[in-house]
């Protein structure tokens, strides 16, 4: 992949985009776009043939379908970008500083996040810049591309 691949998925401040559920090109939104096209007439199957079934299947299928839609272009894009974190300014603070990533800021790590996130997630914007700062964003991409983005929320 070269930088500009990178730039698209993964964010500013080192989240995965990729890896959202509301990204456009993530993994989520064609994963459940794929198992969505192959699940047509699943529908009418379980109306037909196992009505206790069929509406739990139903809201699973309308879910699927919100999710394969995605209502992100990312981070980065300017249209359609939908940031779960209020009062996200990561992206305009790299731009004002001529970097991609906050770990290539001279000012790294700066307190101007210290409120911006919750603690799990300020904890993995730390650590995902630091590694961005230490190895590239080449080696960060290797180790996090298959990780799940809500993870750390598992993990209190």
């Amino acid at each position: 992949m070269d930088r500009t691949e990178f730039l698209e998925k993964v964010a500013p401040c080192s989240l995965m985009c990729h890896t959202c559920g509301s990204y456009k090109n993530g993994v989520i939104c064609k994963a459940a776009g794929w198992l969505y096209k192959y699940m047509d007439g699943l529908k009418e199957f379980y109306e037909t043939h196992n009505q206790s079934q069929a509406e739990n299947f139903n809201i699973f299928f309308e879910n699927l379908e919100s999710y394969s839609a995605g209502s992100c272009s990312g981070c980065r894009s300017k249209k359609d970008c939908r940031c779960s974190i209020k009062g996200c300014f990561i992206l305009e603070c790299t731009m004002n500083h001529k970097v991609d990533f906050c770990g290539e800021c001279v000012e790294f790590p700066c307190n101007k996040t210290n409120t911006l996130f919750e603690d799990k997630v300020f904890r993995q914007w730390l650590s995902g810049n630091r590694e961005i700062q230490k190895n590239g964003i080449e080696a960060f991409w290797e180790k996090n591309c298959e990780k799940p983005h809500y993870q750390a929320y598992k993990h209190f």
